[in-house]
């Protein structure tokens, strides 16, 4: 092999070296970024799942277990009087413990 040989198999192996690395990086920018949960998906989430109205401990301690996200509690009473007070998502069942709205089944799109 001479000289001239051995510079042409260097110039490939650079060019599918950088066809690689090309190729790694449109594939991330195509990789769709994970949405991020908010708390009151969350705390929606908990609710339903547990099926019965519950403490904010409850569904703080639920969120962690079942989530791996930590609320704060605060945060958590805060959001969901705010949902509580627009009539919308929650409803207060007893000193902070709270539950889903009821649904009429009108909303749901059921016959009745």
């Amino acid at each position: 092999m001479d000289q001239f040989d051995n510079y042409l198999k260097y110039q490939k192996e650079v060019a599918e070296a950088t066809l690689e690395i090309i190729d790694r990086f449109q594939m991330r920018a195509k990789e769709k970024p994970k949405k991020r949960t908010s708390n009151i998906e969350v705390i929606q989430q908990v609710l339903s799942i547990a099926g019965r109205p519950l403490h904010v401990s409850e569904i703080i301690d639920l969120a962690e277990t079942q989530f791996q996200i930590t609320l704060e509690r605060d945060s958590v009473v805060s959001a969901i009087l705010k949902k509580i007070k627009a009539g919308k998502m929650f409803v207060k069942t007893g000193p902070n413990t709270f539950a889903l709205k009821a649904v009429p089944s009108n909303e749901t799109g059921g016959l009745s």
